[in-house]
């Protein structure tokens, strides 16, 4: 009950921090600098930086490395969406003279954005998409030209960017109206590669989107080599992260998924049966997963539905997930037998049912608890509502029971997470950005 990542793997979290720290430096990589306070037109220079980065888009160049310091950003004209179309890297949590980095600290990165903006756009939050750009420089160069996105050190936010039915901020409203815009239902990253692409998804955080499927949504094309450590997705609906690729064939591409969080996220509507995943992953995809948290989602822990090849999970923690810590296809089975029973499954040793004492506020916690969770059976009369799981999740907190008098209209969906605790959150597993 009381185990933490800090506690349980410990040692490997250790020798994952040691590597990220004597990574190669950012700094002597960057190619265009952005900074919010001081930041004035488009040179992008270290004696000049950009504003925003959505401000530079048009001028970037395959290869460049953004580096971005300490601020709030909100995309060109407060879009609260950055749209790239080529591989760049996009490097946070740098100190104003851009000589330090500090992500979950003193120099926090935070992409957002901004309700009902003149320019107001629902789009992915940052997107980068080589699968085009690639394709063409493979065949003019013939051959087949590798690529590398890399994105360390930023956090997201989308509670500004939200429409939200009270002041209370505790109901998402989807549907938009004449005066309102809507909640935008898509995720923080979404990233796809064309062939013989390198990605790294380092040192990020997500909190309080509202996606249909994945936060963190990866699709990388024929013999990617992608890794996935040190992230944590609080706090959303879809799943936290989403596994997928771009290309189908031999070559499928390679993930290695280590040290993340993967925490509170919810289905898509109370009466959906969508979504409420730690991490969904997907078919013609090789995925290893080690040292990583799923906890506390409405549906699964690891949703492997659609089959993902040649999976491998291990010392990992999946717990107090509603439906199951793990589905396969057909199958839903718990921790303990995800190696015995799962076809898909290589290897899966080390994993634990017991879950982390997540540093969560207990008033937003009071609130996601509150929550109406609606279980829709194969028959589409046969529904319930599930009561037990919330306080099922409390005593794991060690916080009073509470009576329900719940109906199916939920009067909490997502309910608003600062940005300060969703920090906290990863941070009391043993997270740190390096």
């Amino acid at each position: 009950m009381k185990t933490t990542m800090k506690t349980a793997i410990a040692a490997c979290l250790a020798a994952s921090f040691a590597s990220q720290a004597n990574a190669e430096d950012y700094r002597s990589k960057c190619t265009k600098f952005v900074h919010a306070a001081s930041g004035s037109g488009k040179a992008a220079t270290l004696e000049k930086p950009a504003r925003d980065l959505g401000n530079i888009i048009s001028r970037l160049e395959a290869g460049d490395f953004v580096c971005i310091a300490e601020g709030e950003y909100k995309g060109r004209g407060a879009s609260g969406v950055d749209e790239i179309n080529m591989a760049v890297s996009v490097i946070g949590g740098f100190s104003p003279d851009f000589t330090t980095r500090d992500p979950w600290g003193a120099h926090k990165t935070i992409f957002t954005g901004e309700h009902n903006s003149k320019n107001f756009k629902t789009q992915t939050r940052l997107s980068i998409d080589t699968t085009k750009t690639a394709t063409r420089l493979m065949e003019a160069r013939g051959e087949n030209t590798a690529h590398a996105v890399i994105v360390d050190g930023l956090i997201f936010d989308n509670g500004p960017r939200n429409y939200y039915k009270t002041n209370q901020q505790a109901l998402i409203v989807r549907k938009g109206t004449p005066a309102d815009t809507p909640t935008p239902e898509s995720g923080a990253l979404t990233i796809s590669t064309g062939v013989n692409s390198v990605v790294v998804v380092r040192n990020n955080i997500a909190a309080n989107f509202a996606p249909t499927e994945g936060v963190f949504s990866i699709f990388g094309g024929k013999g990617a080599k992608v890794l996935v450590e040190n992230n944590a997705a609080i706090n959303n609906t879809g799943s936290g992260f989403r596994l997928g690729t771009s290309f189908t064939g031999d070559d499928t591409p390679s993930y290695t998924f280590r040290n993340n969080l993967s925490a509170f996220n919810q289905k898509h509507t109370a009466f959906g049966t969508f979504g409420g995943s730690g991490i969904m992953l997907e078919s013609s995809t090789n995925v290893e997963i080690t040292n990583s948290i799923f906890a506390f989602n409405d549906n699964y822990g690891v949703d492997n539905t659609k089959r993902s090849a040649d999976l491998v999970l291990n010392n990992s923690i999946i717990g107090a997930n509603l439906k199951a810590d793990f589905v396969e296809f057909d199958l839903e089975t718990s921790v303990e037998y995800i190696e015995d029973e799962a076809d898909l499954v290589m290897e899966a040793s080390g994993n634990q049912a017991g879950v982390p004492k997540i540093a969560i506020p207990e008033d937003w916690f009071n609130l996601y608890t509150a929550r109406t969770i609606i279980d829709r059976n194969a028959a589409e009369a046969d529904v319930r509502v599930v009561e037990s799981w919330q306080n099922d999740v409390r005593g794991f907190f060690g916080w009073n029971l509470q009576g329900t008098d719940l109906d199916v209209d939920s009067a909490v969906w997502l309910p608003r997470l600062s940005l300060e605790d969703a920090v906290a959150a990863a941070k009391s597993v043993g997270l740190s950005a390096q």
